[in-house]
């Protein structure tokens, strides 16, 4: 039987234009899954606003946090908790703190720096628990320099810094295979092996080389330290053909275009010494899309090459912004295809253009920034009626902006100021907060939205972009695991883990109680899943709490390897030398109404410390208390912190080891763990201790307790919850032969003993926040007075008109200020004094 051509032709077309239609629908419901994936699972920003720019030891670090929504941009109403911590040069977290999230998405605290051991370049950290779910690059970030402390007070000029990254103290913590020199591959990131002087990274604009098809390369060139090389390069191809030239700018950024040709791409450079160094390109793809986006035109245009063999299929796109989807279509794929972008239809900060296939595989994908239009409507006004700053004077300071704003205020002594700006509010949530790793004078991308800067926005779009929203998890084309909890309450949760077999986890009795130093109580109980899983619902609390957790199956205590769930601290990032270099102080911004002249008469300043002053009446209410205590030495743990530079507080640290459910460790298999310059070899436990225990090579001398217990434990036989911290001195003065000192301080009464069915912790309830410390100068006489902040608030609200006004004390010294004001409106406006 003969078929008609027509009719096989139909019926051949008919089902080519089914086929099509499925996949259009299968294309509108991966969008329509993103769309709903953002109201579903919102994220979270958070900022901080400081005090200063700088530290020195001693001195406190005063911050506000203000965290939003970043769907819509407004005061989270999510999360409730909010945790700080500071870490030190190597990576290690030294403090953290705990603050209420208010129903304005603000919170406010301090960091004492008063216990650090040397200066150097110290992060601080903010984030959300529900933040951490999309790591590292989602929370905040900011490193401060700490200077030595000043050896006569008030006199600041002396900044002295470690720069010295603990190479000879302790290992570097952070995680280097974020660094932009360091081998590392990642989707669509391809970076070449450091040699010798500098090291290339090269991102394919997209994502991936095409064969035959023009493509645009992004490229980073660093030296071997870490900071930018400017120099020319160019792309050469198996046969030695030139394919490409490109010249790096000062932040060794360039781009460069090449139509690969199916061989092995080549990338050559000069390094310092002249001599040139061949990098290899990303591999080159046989089949894909070649994406070219044109940021910089007033019209932005997409352009997308396509190979043959994705002709005539069905493609998507989507405009993301802020998890929002601004702008999608679906299309028919042609070998050359362009869409225009409405600029005017964007939003400010970072946007996301993803090409995507029927099957919601990404053919395509890249970063692009919008400059915010100047608007005088986002600025703080600051003015003063003030012709001059007088010592210990009163200072009077108006503020116009929005009405009903909640803003942060500081005042600081321009004079004593030791560190430049690193950008403000409106940097970070619009540009820093959706770009991965320190962007350098950030600033710069707001000044102006000519060519000149959108071209070099593109350039750190196309070389530092992060996906903050992925589409493959917003499109369900993977799962989403959300691993960490919205704290809307605290909670106490965690799994048991069988101390023995014959006592399984599951249906097991959990008996939690807590009580602070003011005989409050709290009593929890609940019962393991078949997992072991266990979870308690708490009120909030403020301050620590001794915490026991009894476990009991069949009505008896029975022992078990008690998990907390709450080690969910990031990894620490890497630091880039950029970013651990000192910027150029800024001067005053505070205008008076004129400057003081030779000829007006000023009250001279007379400290009290040099004149007779009459006082109001005090009364005492406390007497100092002293140390009777004849064994007190050994218990001063100053003698092992004098000359330390690593200490480990060994409560804490044990209990985040029982957290995921190890079991206790000795001493020296904990430091072996611990620290990579620690060396012991437990196989030669029948030489001599300085045999099998070395420290970077060099014989350890161990101080137990400061050497004033009669009876001193052997080291070898000590079990970590004995002891109470550990000092590492490297370089004792009074050591001569070159041993490093390791101070052990062991508790006086072991109460972290554990008995049968019990696991005895602590649970931080929430910080206080100390109070900004400033005298009244109308009530107590002038005396002399260094405060570099001179007055912080961080509860500064505008009223109807949006007026909020300003007073405090200046300092004995200070002759200019800069004032730093920051806040946000009810609906999620930044605002600004700058």
């Amino acid at each position: 039987m003969r078929i008609p051509i027509y009719i096989i032709l139909f019926f051949s077309a008919t089902l080519s234009l089914r086929a099509q239609e499925a996949d259009s629908t299968q294309l509108f419901s991966y969008i329509q899954k993103a769309m709903n994936f953002n109201k579903v699972v919102p994220q979270e920003k958070v900022y901080l606003h400081f005090d200063n720019m700088g530290y020195f030891e001693n001195e406190t670090m005063w911050f506000k946090a203000y965290v939003i929504k970043t769907d819509n941009g407004t005061p989270t109403n999510l999360s409730k908790v909010l945790y700080v911590e500071l870490l030190n040069p190597s990576g290690d977290v030294i403090k953290t703190r705990k603050y209420p999230i208010d129903e304005k998405g603000e919170a406010h605290g301090d960091l004492k720096l008063d216990t650090l051991l040397g200066t150097g370049f110290y992060e601080v950290r903010a984030y959300t628990r529900y933040m951490t779910n999309w790591g590292v690059n989602a929370i905040f970030s900011r490193v401060f320099p700490v200077f030595k402390k000043p050896q006569q007070e008030g006199d600041y000029t002396d900044l002295t810094l470690q720069t010295r990254l603990y190479k000879q103290r302790d290992p570097n913590n952070r995680d280097r295979t974020d660094s932009l020199y360091l081998n590392a591959i990642e989707e669509g990131v391809y970076s070449s092996k450091l040699e010798k002087t500098i090291s290339v990274q090269f991102y394919p604009e997209g994502g991936h080389l095409i064969a035959g098809k023009k493509c645009r390369v992004a490229m980073l060139a660093v030296e071997d330290n870490g900071f930018p090389y400017q120099d020319e390069g160019f792309v050469m191809n198996e046969a030695g053909d030139v394919l490409g030239a490109v010249e790096t700018d000062s932040l060794g950024r360039g781009v460069f275009e090449v139509v690969p040709d199916g061989s092995d791409l080549t990338f050559q450079m000069r390094n310092l010494k002249k001599k040139t160094q061949f990098f290899p390109l990303p591999p080159t793809k046989t089949e894909g899309c070649a994406l070219g986006f044109d940021a910089i035109s007033d019209t932005m245009l997409a352009t997308i090459q396509t190979t043959d063999s994705l002709c005539g299929s069905l493609m998507g796109y989507v405009v993301i912004h802020n998890g929002n989807i601004l702008q999608y279509d679906t299309l028919k794929a042609v070998p050359l295809m362009e869409i225009e972008i409405d600029r005017l239809s964007m939003k400010e900060g970072v946007h996301q253009f993803t090409l995507f296939d029927s099957k919601g595989e990404i053919l395509a994908e890249r970063l692009f920034f919008l400059c915010p239009k100047i608007n005088n409507g986002d600025s703080i006004l600051v003015k003063t009626d003030l012709h001059s700053l007088k010592s210990c004077g009163k200072v009077e300071i108006e503020l116009q902006t929005q009405p009903n704003a909640s803003l942060s205020f500081s005042a600081i002594d321009a004079q004593t100021m030791t560190n430049g700006k690193q950008g403000n509010m409106k940097t970070w949530m619009l540009l820093s907060s959706d770009v991965k790793g320190y962007i350098n004078n950030i600033d710069y991308y707001f000044e102006a939205d000519d060519k000149e800067h959108r071209h070099a926005a593109d350039l750190l779009m196309m070389t530092q972009g992060w996906r903050r929203y992925d589409w493959r998890l917003m499109s369900e084309k993977y799962i989403f695991r959300k691993s960490e909890p919205i704290e809307d309450k605290f909670y106490i949760y965690g799994r048991l883990k069988p101390y023995r077999k014959k006592n399984p986890a599951n249906g097991v009795n959990v008996e939690v109680l807590l009580y602070n130093k003011d005989g409050q109580s709290l009593i929890g109980k609940s019962q393991t899943d078949a997992f072991g899983n266990y979870a308690f619902e708490m009120p909030f609390v403020d301050g620590e709490w001794t915490m026991q957790i009894y476990t009991r199956r069949e009505g008896k205590r029975k022992t078990y390897y008690v998990g907390i769930d709450r080690q969910f601290s990031p990894t620490p990032r890497f630091i880039t030398p950029l970013e651990s270099h000192l910027l150029h102080p800024l001067k005053s911004n505070l205008k008076l109404q004129k400057q003081i002249s030779s000829n007006e008469e000023e009250e001279a300043f007379i400290p009290i410390t040099k004149k007779d002053h009459v006082l109001q009446n005090v009364t005492v209410k406390a007497k100092k208390k002293y140390f009777t205590n004849d064994n007190w030495k050994y218990k001063n743990e100053n003698y092992g912190r004098q000359y330390a530079t690593l200490y480990y507080n060994i409560d804490k640290e044990l209990n985040d080891a029982l957290d995921v459910g190890k079991p206790v460790p000795y001493l020296l298999s904990y430091l072996d763990e611990r620290n990579a310059l620690f060396e012991y070899y437990p196989g030669r436990r029948s030489m001599t201790l300085s045999e099998y225990v070395k420290y970077a090579g060099r014989d350890v001398a161990w101080i137990v307790d400061n050497g004033e217990r009669r009876f001193v434990p052997r080291i070898e036989e000590l079990w970590l919850d004995e002891v109470k911290s550990i000092y590492i001195v490297p370089g004792h003065p009074d050591n001569t032969n070159g041993n490093v000192s390791i101070y052990v301080y062991l508790h006086t009464k072991f109460t972290t003993e554990s008995q049968k069915g019990l696991r005895r912790t602590y649970f931080q309830g929430f910080n206080s926040p100390s109070t900004f410390q400033m005298e009244d100068y109308s009530i107590v006489p002038p005396m002399a007075d260094f405060r570099r902040t001179i007055y912080w608030n961080p509860n500064v609200q505008t009223d109807a008109e949006g007026r909020a006004h300003i007073e405090f004390f200046n300092n004995s010294t200070s002759q200019e200020l800069y004032i730093s004001a920051e806040g946000i409106t009810p609906d999620g406006k930044i605002l600004i004094n700058e």
